[in-house]
């Protein structure tokens, strides 16, 4: 029978009433078909039937009465100055327009719910792991039954049936992705319980509780955060296993990818071994790339060699530079290179201290083309320009009269002509005579009208070029004019001959290397030449950027033509040309499941072949394992922000994390973590360990000699390991690897191996030394400059200084599960063995001592450059102490008169850091030099080492008293007083 329908009502309230009754805000009201609209002097207020809670009441007046609207949400809307004849029938009327919409609203909506609710079963049906998407579109299609079903008396409007099923679905309309991860939590539990016999036997070992969870999370798009030594390979195999027993995939609907042909041999082998599995495809991103383009042109392509042999590419690439040299055009371009280019420009008034330019010198070891270590880029170019023309210099020379000042130095002008007699001083400033920012102007400026009028005084010739020149690009130009007008002739070098000292210098090779290294990356890059020369035109140095792109040019070409001319490939063709056939549909993926390992060195090449294999199948699954912290290949293209930011890149993530590490204990692990995570881009982890021990398991060595630290490291290791201890000898370059085999035979019950520490990722030993921790191009880290055009092809550098090396410096200590022995000398220390010393990690720094051994890392800083340290160094005239960044910086002090030791700035004193010596040295006021005590005819006094009797410089500082004793005390520190 059909339920008659309800008239609309509607109400105004009187003008009496509106004047003297309570409750009056609202003075008409009127049912639509929704709901109810309230009106007032202010404007409207529209309330859905859908808002009603248990309806309307009428609270009875003296004179009128009140219609009270009881809202779901708990707020309660009354109108008064209602007629009371006509109270009731108006709030009988609210109560039967607002159910009978109630009861129709949801009779329409019982079939929605019973489709929602048959959909949730079987999506939903424990069976399997609720995918983000899936649970994202379940929810977007009912999203309307969300908002309706808030109500909490539902259910006596709908159906038996709806009723039924709106249990099932309402807590997930609800609670939303919450209900979906508690549905998930309750499957994975199930999971794990159910197939606890195979994770139990399939390693050696019994799978984790992370390792378990791990496999069996299903979510479209899984990384694995795997510590070192938490059994990431391990998990590789439980997670296909699991995928095979549970129904999920078929072996042959799943791929294992590795990056390197050894990993994916072992991955292979394992598989078999362990599961018994024959069909299950195992690859490496290169084989997966050469199948792909076997299956699509029907004919495996032929692999050029130089594709698995950098050293046969490099010597291919030299090759063709030497045969290009025979070009005038090609040989004109690579000589004005090396006389223009080869050196990174970047103005001195850019930098903000002495050190960050000392430091960019260094790291870009800027040289000249007879291989000289100059102190500024426009030096260099000024003694090229001199080479070029065939005009022969000296370099910083003393001047031919001795002019020491009271800082007891030499004058040394920047160059020296011999032939003509004529001196060059390059001055830097601007062209309002104002210097860097890191330079005392005030100072700077007094030498420069000293060194002019010395050169006046001594009828010497100088001649004088700006930085300023250099800004303006003339700095050649203006030398050129005023040698000229000197009477200096030109006998420019031909290219030739200059090729020939670059040849001897090992320059071309060099940067043929350069060339060998672009040609990888390049091809990978999928740029044309035209694109390199447009992205070099954005950079600072871009002149320099676009004189290699067109050097590389033929080089790329000829390289190209050989591989057309012998009808091969190289590896990068194999990914570009695997991922061309990939997106265009032309190969069609057989996989519902791709497992990768090591994925930290993932390239945005060969993650973009994994993407379009998982775009041809929306029901694929992604699973990969890696860790962040041991990402250590960028130079070859990998790139940590992929795996950093992973759901950016490919979707819907879970993140598993295996933090139980089998290999190092805690000590290892604390000091390892700590170090790597002073990165706060890392991904934050805590690794727990296994093995756990209380003593400090890292020593630190001060030897400014690798046998003598690694004959000691390797004489306690003998003493305290098992017969067959392996150790791992590991630098951060190969040609740090000692003579191995004398220490064999003097420590024959140890394993010694010696490898890179890239080499060394994926091994462990029980223990480790790592030599070569010091500063330099060749230290650990290496400060060296990447050369730009390289930057420009290789994923974007990281903000946080050296944090690749970091990484990799956390990758050699986490190869030991014992011990680790770190070897530095500790003048030159590096900045990470600093760190380790100054920010006191828990390490042994005082095992080893005496003889060949150093007490303490070099700690007084340099207070001339700001940079580098005091280290103690011997001369003719006896012991001092000079800065670590010599000869950038000639910083010097003297050396303790009684024990040889440093000397450290406390106030007017310095004062000998050896604590059992009492030696201390009044500082001069006026000029900073030595108060020596003196006699005079008047008594004893304090007098400036600065003065020089009829000399024109001379300090005649004097002092009657100075406390000696007193001030030594006042020097002390607390922590002087408690050792």
């Amino acid at each position: 029978m059909k339920k008659p329908s309800t008239s609309p009502l509607s109400y105004r309230t009187g003008w009496l009433a509106a004047l003297f009754a309570a409750h009056s805000d609202y003075d008409s009201f009127s049912t639509i078909k929704d709901g109810v609209l309230l009106n007032s002097g202010d404007g409207q207020r529209r309330i859905s039937h859908l808002g009603i809670g248990k309806g309307v009441a009428l609270e009875s007046g003296f004179f009128w009465d009140v219609l009270a609207i009881y809202l779901e949400d708990g707020e309660i809307i009354r109108v008064g100055g209602i007629n009371k004849k006509k109270s009731l029938l108006l709030q009988a009327g609210l109560n039967r327009a607002y159910r009978q919409y109630l009861s129709e609203f949801y009779q329409r909506m019982a079939p929605e719910i019973d489709d929602s609710s048959r959909q949730a079963r079987t999506l939903f049906d424990g069976k399997r792991y609720i995918r983000k998407a899936a649970a994202r579109q379940w929810l977007k299609s009912y999203r309307s039954l969300a908002e309706a079903l808030k109500r909490k008396d539902i259910q006596r409007f709908l159906p038996d049936g709806s009723a039924q099923n709106l249990r099932l679905i309402q807590p997930i309309l609800i609670h939303g992705y919450d209900a979906f991860e508690r549905l998930n939590a309750s499957y994975v539990d199930r999971q794990i319980e159910a197939f606890k016999t195979f994770f139990d036997s399939v390693e050696s070992n019994p799978l984790t509780a992370n390792q378990r969870r791990a496999c069996v999370i299903d979510e479209q798009h899984n990384l694995v955060l795997a510590g070192a030594g938490t059994g990431k390979t391990s998990t590789m195999i439980g997670r296909a296993g699991y995928l095979i027993k549970a129904g999920h995939a078929k072996p042959e609907q799943i791929l294992m990818l590795a990056f390197a042909r050894k990993a994916a041999e072992e991955m292979d082998e394992r598989i078999r071994s362990k599961l018994g599995i024959e069909s299950l495809t195992v690859k490496t991103f290169h084989s997966l790339g050469k199948h792909i383009i076997a299956q699509v042109e029907g004919i495996a392509p032929a692999i050029d060699k130089m594709a698995e042999d950098e050293h046969l590419r490099a010597r291919y690439v030299d090759e063709e530079v030497q045969r290009l040299l025979q070009d005038e055009l090609y040989k004109s371009r690579l000589v004005g290179y090396f006389l223009y280019y080869s050196n990174p420009y970047r103005s001195v008034f850019k930098f903000k201290s002495q050190g960050e330019y000392y430091q960019y010198i260094q790291e870009n070891d800027i040289r000249t083309l007879q291989g000289g270590l100059v102190q500024s880029y426009e030096e260099c170019e000024i003694a090229n320009f001199l080479y070029r023309q065939g005009v022969a210099y000296e370099y910083e020379p003393n001047y031919q009269v001795n002019t020491a000042g009271p800082d007891y130095r030499v004058y040394q002008p920047d160059f020296y002509l011999p032939d003509y007699g004529i001196y060059i001083e390059h001055f830097a400033v601007n062209e309002h005579n104002q210097t860097p920012p890191f330079i005392d102007q005030k100072s700077y400026l007094e030498g420069m009208v000293w060194k002019r009028a010395t050169h006046q005084k001594y009828q010497t010739r100088l001649i004088e070029t700006y930085c300023y020149q250099k800004q303006q690009g003339i700095l050649t130009q203006s030398l050129e004019q005023q040698l000229k007008q000197a009477g200096v002739a030109f006998r420019p070098l031909p290219n030739n001959e200059l090729l020939r000292q670059l040849n001897q210098f090992g320059q071309v090779s060099k940067f043929s290397q350069l060339l060998a290294q672009m040609l990888c990356l390049f091809k990978a890059s999928g740029l044309t030449i035209k694109g390199l020369v447009s992205l070099g035109k954005q950079h600072e140095d871009h002149e320099r950027m676009k004189a290699a792109a067109f050097l590389f040019e033929p080089i790329y070409e000829a390289y190209q033509k050989r591989l057309r001319d012998s009808e091969t490939i190289d590896f990068d063709d194999m990914i570009v040309r695997a991922i061309e056939y990939v997106e265009a549909g032309r190969y069609r993926s057989p996989y519902s499941y791709i497992l990768v390992d090591e994925f930290q060195d993932i390239s945005a090449n060969r993650a973009r072949l994994v993407k379009g294999l998982l775009a041809q199948n929306p029901d694929s699954g992604l699973f990969c394992v890696g860790d962040d912290w041991q990402s250590i290949y960028r130079f070859t293209g990998s790139d940590v922000t992929i795996t950093k930011e992973f759901e950016r890149h490919f979707g819907d993530t879970a993140i598993s994390v295996l933090d139980l590490t089998f290999r190092f204990n805690n000590k290892i692990g604390d000091v390892a973590s700590r170090f790597v995570m002073q990165n706060s881009t890392q991904i934050a982890k805590r690794i727990q360990s296994h093995a756990v021990i209380e003593q400090a398991a890292v020593s630190l060595v001060k030897t400014n000699s690798d046998p003598v630290g690694l004959d000691a490291a390797l004489s306690v290791i003998d003493a305290n390991a098992d017969d067959e201890a392996s150790v791992l000898v590991l630098a951060r370059f190969n040609f740090r690897k000692p003579d191995l085999a004398q220490f064999k035979r003097r420590y024959s019950k140890l394993k010694l191996q010696f490898m890179s520490v890239h080499a060394s990722k994926g091994k462990e030993a029980d223990y480790v030394v790592v030599l070569g921790l010091e500063k330099g191009k060749h230290g650990f880290p290496p400060e060296k400059a990447t050369h730009p055009v390289l930057e420009l092809l290789l994923p974007p550098a990281e903000v946080f200084a050296h944090a690749e090396e970091r990484r990799l410096f956390y990758v050699a200590m986490t190869r030991a599960r014992h011990h680790v022995y770190l070897i530095c000398d500790a003048n030159k220390a590096s900045d990470f063995v600093r760190e380790l010393v100054d920010r006191r990690y828990e390490i042994r720094v005082d095992e080893f001592t005496g003889e060949g051994f150093q007490d303490k890392i070099a700690d007084i800083p340099c207070n001339e450059c700001g940079a580098g340290y005091m280290v103690p160094r011997d001369s003719q005239h006896g012991s001092f102490f000079g800065c670590s960044q010599y000869p950038l910086c000639t910083n010097t002090v003297t050396a303790c008169q009684w024990c040889g030791g440093g000397l450290r700035e406390k106030g007017r004193f310095r004062v000998c850091e050896n604590k059992r010596c009492d030696y201390v040295e009044p500082i001069c006021p006026l000029c900073g030099g030595k108060l020596s005590l003196r006699k005079g005819p008047y008594g004893q006094f304090w007098g400036c080492s600065h003065f020089r009797k009829d000399a024109e410089f001379s300090c005649n500082h004097t002092e009657k008293f100075i406390d000696l004793k007193a001030a030594k005390y006042s020097s002390l520190t607390d922590e002087d007083y408690i050792t």
